[in-house]
């Protein structure tokens, strides 16, 4: 009887599988066009600078309206602030495909606006996370959000790549941002479908973070966390599909290649799901980061096909991994420490800021190589960022928080 308890508890709710569907849907259309606007500012100016400058304005602005959203999150709700992310990046694809080539001029304001969207979508996306599911499905939920993203991740960019070689030119691109837009009309529409939450504790306690660390030292570590995972990330999230697309000068190959190397990260994530618990974190982040060190391992000793390929999935083996386990661990600290759940939207704040940075970090990093960059200053910028991650594990203390 009690075995049946603990597994109803594990189920998921209808609104917990509405919110996965949307998030399907959102991811969709992000998956089919994000690498490509990379490409397509490549194919434009053939610059890792502008590149570079785009993705951070990017970031950076989307750090900065991570931290200033929390008290309007909390005032107007989550619902309301998801949606505003959706409208705001259903914006950006349209403003793409209106002045075209001419993103080039306008690349900062595009940033710019992507950062913002991005800040008031993940925000409220998982703070809604956390209310839907709990420290007996959790595990189950993001096991599930991972696939979700995966199989997305899998499909569009496959699909785009195959679309723009269909037509010559940048034509294909245009084409593509346009079923972007699609996609998120389509998310706004059923974001209207949910139901809004009602709003009991419109307090916005962030000034209460010194007093809670006070309290709650081992807090500290566990938001340095996010600093680690996000160093690598800010690097590989434009340069891996310039990286690709250097070698094979396709953008057919790029996308097949990297839904190759999501059905990995999808199959990862499955098993994951099945057996992972919050006990073994620790153990799960030593064998993400040791994967993470082989993965650029492989980079330093030629950059070829071979050794791109074999990077490429290495990491994504252990990310999910990694970010499933440490997404856990972070909301199980939420039920911990003082004030718990009514520092919830605050404690997304927290993760999404501090992550964002070290994304910033990772790509001022990048860029300082960027003048005179070759194919081993290539390799050993991403092996560095890659040793990083060896810090993760070591900020869990004890078993208890393990």
């Amino acid at each position: 009887m009690q075995q049946d308890r603990i597994e109803k508890e594990k189920h998921l709710s209808k609104h917990a599988i509405n919110i996965l569907i949307n998030h399907a849907i959102f991811q969709f259309g992000g998956s089919l066009s994000i690498i490509f606007v990379n490409l397509y500012l490549w194919r434009l100016t053939n610059s890792l600078w502008v590149n570079g400058i785009y993705n951070l304005v990017a970031i950076l602005s989307q750090a900065g309206t991570t931290f200033f959203i929390g008290k309007m999150s909390k005032r107007k709700g989550r619902t309301t602030i998801y949606r505003y992310g959706i409208v705001m990046t259903a914006l950006f694809y349209l403003f793409i495909v209106i002045v075209q080539e001419q993103i080039v001029t306008y690349y900062y304001w595009f940033a710019l606006l992507r950062g913002i969207a991005q800040g008031l979508y993940w925000v409220a996306y998982f703070t809604i996370v956390h209310e839907v599911s709990s420290d007996h499905n959790r595990h189950r939920y993001l096991g599930w959000n991972q696939m979700v993203m995966g199989t997305t991740n899998l499909i569009a960019p496959a699909l785009a790549g195959f679309v723009i070689e269909l037509f010559t030119g940048l034509t294909g691109y245009v084409i593509i941002f346009s079923i972007a837009f699609l996609m998120f009309f389509i998310v706004t529409l059923r974001s209207f479908q949910m139901v809004r939450e009602s709003i009991r504790h419109r307090n916005y306690y962030m000034k209460y973070l010194g007093l809670i660390v006070k309290r709650e030292r081992r807090f500290i570590s566990a938001l340095a966390g996010w600093l680690v995972i996000g160093f690598p990330q800010g690097i590989l999230m434009y340069m891996t599909p310039i990286l690709i697309y250097s070698i094979f000068e396709d953008e057919a190959v790029v996308g097949y290649l990297n839904a190759g190397f999501l059905a990995v990260s999808i199959f990862v994530s499955f098993i994951f799901s099945r057996f992972a618990n919050i006990q073994d974190t620790k153990r799960y982040l030593w064998i993400a980061a040791i994967g993470f060190l082989l993965a650029g391992s492989f980079l330093t000793w030629e950059i070829a096909m071979w050794s791109v390929i074999f990077f490429m999935i290495t990491q994504n083996m252990v990310k999910p991994i990694q970010a499933n386990a440490y997404a856990a661990y972070y909301f199980h600290w939420i039920n911990r420490i003082p004030l718990k759940t009514e520092f919830r939207v605050e404690s997304i704040v927290l993760r999404e800021t501090i992550i964002n940075l070290g994304r910033g970090l990772g790509i001022i990093l990048f860029m300082i190589f960027s003048s005179g960059i070759d194919t081993k200053t290539v390799a050993f910028v991403i092996i560095g960022s890659m040793a990083i991650q060896l810090f993760l594990p070591m900020l869990i203390t004890d078993k208890e928080d393990a």
